[in-house]
């Protein structure tokens, strides 16, 4: 059975100009990985950047599912069409435009008029009929490039064999530090929770750890606590790359044992770095 998106209340439109412009160091890069905040949830949807992505709710008897989607928000409840509007990429930039949408789309509570698209910012807040969405660039380059491939300026061989294991549940977010990785020369394992990581220490030898603090079944902290107290992971070098950028987290992670922290959106390129240093600082000790 399918069921037609409520209508709510009848849009205001306006003009891209009446946009209030943010600008800020993200401004002027296309980010591979965007991360949706539902307002007044503890929901977050990251999806990696194509050039063109569908915001809506799926459909269990047409079988479509859009790019971005949102039913996990109580989209229907909240007025969001199966096909409400799109995210395009346009001249080196990210555009919203609304898809003649039921309830209408809204940045910044400016009503977007279909079919004009509207720039796209890091810490924008968009609304699709009720439902509100604060909009993050998660992961980032640090120059502006197209997107994808991922291109990295260092050398491709500074991983010689090492081998990095990525602790994230975010299958997008997981996957781009893969490629970045991969393309450096590491090898690289991709696990999703904390269980299948400790599994993965236990059976194979690995030479950094990458890591999200908010993991499925384990607090971070504890899990990099946990590390620090067994032989066998005690001198692995941690980087921790989460959104919980505020002081207080931070040094909560590094005096848990964390090697290095950074906040997202976090630049490829600076994870490269991170994981280079780590190590390299970290070879003497465990040879």
């Amino acid at each position: 059975m399918r069921f037609q998106t409520r209508h709510l209340e009848p849009p205001a439109y306006a003009h891209p100009s009446q946009m209030l412009a943010k600008t800020g160091p993200l401004d002027n890069s296309l980010p591979w990985v965007i991360e949706f905040r539902a307002v007044g949830t503890p929901i977050t949807i990251q999806v990696q950047v194509k050039d063109s992505m569908i915001l809506g709710r799926s459909d269990a008897v047409t079988g479509f599912k859009p790019e971005v989607d949102l039913t996990s928000c109580d989209a229907f409840a909240k007025g969001v069409s199966r096909k409400h509007a799109t995210i395009v990429m346009r001249d080196d930039k990210l555009m919203l435009q609304d898809l003649y949408s039921t309830n209408g789309t809204r940045i910044n509570d400016v009503t977007c008029a279909p079919p004009t698209e509207y720039r796209l910012r890091h810490g924008d807040e968009i609304s699709l009929g009720r439902l509100r969405l604060q909009v993050f660039f998660a992961v980032v380059p640090a120059h502006t490039q197209p997107v994808p491939p991922i291109i990295l300026e260092t050398n491709p061989l500074n991983g010689l064999g090492k081998h990095v294991l990525v602790l994230e549940d975010d299958k997008d977010v997981g996957n781009v530090f893969k490629l970045a990785l991969d393309m450096q020369g590491y090898r690289v394992t991709v696990v999703a929770n904390a269980a299948s990581a400790l599994n993965t220490l236990s059976t194979v030898s690995i030479d950094a750890i990458v890591m999200d603090l908010l993991l499925p079944d384990m607090d971070g902290f504890d899990l990099v606590r946990f590390l620090r107290r067994q032989p066998n992971t005690a001198k692995i070098p941690v980087l921790v790359v989460s959104g919980a950028t505020a002081g207080y987290q931070m040094g909560k992670a590094l005096e848990a044992g964390a090697d290095i922290f950074l906040g997202k959106p976090v630049a490829v390129e600076e994870l490269m770095r991170a994981v280079k240093a780590m190590i390299a600082q970290n070879a003497p000790a465990r040879a």
